[in-house]
């Protein structure tokens, strides 16, 4: 099986600094993983190679079997990231809000799959609220695309 995310040997020098020293790391479909560790570890170097906004020193990464250097157009498409801190507009409702940011990935008509992740996520009652945050949580931003199609 191809992994979802998978690290080879990947190192990242900022002049003498050295990043990121050799990490390997494979995380199989359907698993959740999380970055543990003091500031200065490492953690958003990695995960700036993953999203192909630094590129590392030496080593792979992939998307789903996408290499985020060679293949960097189907390594985003197959990555559904969600930042630290996300702003949303106190205007729109959680359902509208689900679906502008499900279009900054390019997924359009997708009104069932919303659906399918308010009921999901019980947030049902939440969907036409406006000021979604907090009862939209940023991690739902992970969900906006299906890395499959």
């Amino acid at each position: 099986m191809t992994p979802a995310i998978e690290f080879c040997s990947v190192h990242k020098q900022f002049g003498t600094l050295e990043a990121l020293k050799g990490v390997d790391l494979r995380v199989e479909p359907g698993e959740f993983f999380g970055l543990l560790g003091p500031n200065g570890a490492g953690k958003s170097t990695l995960i700036h190679v993953l999203a192909g906004l630094v590129r590392a020193s030496s080593g792979t990464a992939k998307v789903m079997g996408h290499d985020v250097r060679n293949d960097y157009r189907a390594a985003r498409r197959s990555l559904g990231m969600v930042p630290q801190e996300l702003v949303y507009d106190p205007f729109f409702t959680v359902r509208e809000t689900l679906k502008i940011q499900s279009g900054y990935y390019g997924v359009r008509g997708n009104a069932a799959w919303i659906d399918e992740l308010l009921v999901g996520l019980d947030l049902v009652s939440k969907a036409d609220m406006f000021s979604p945050c907090p009862p939209c949580p940023p991690w739902l931003t992970g969900f906006f695309h299906d890395p499959s199609h």
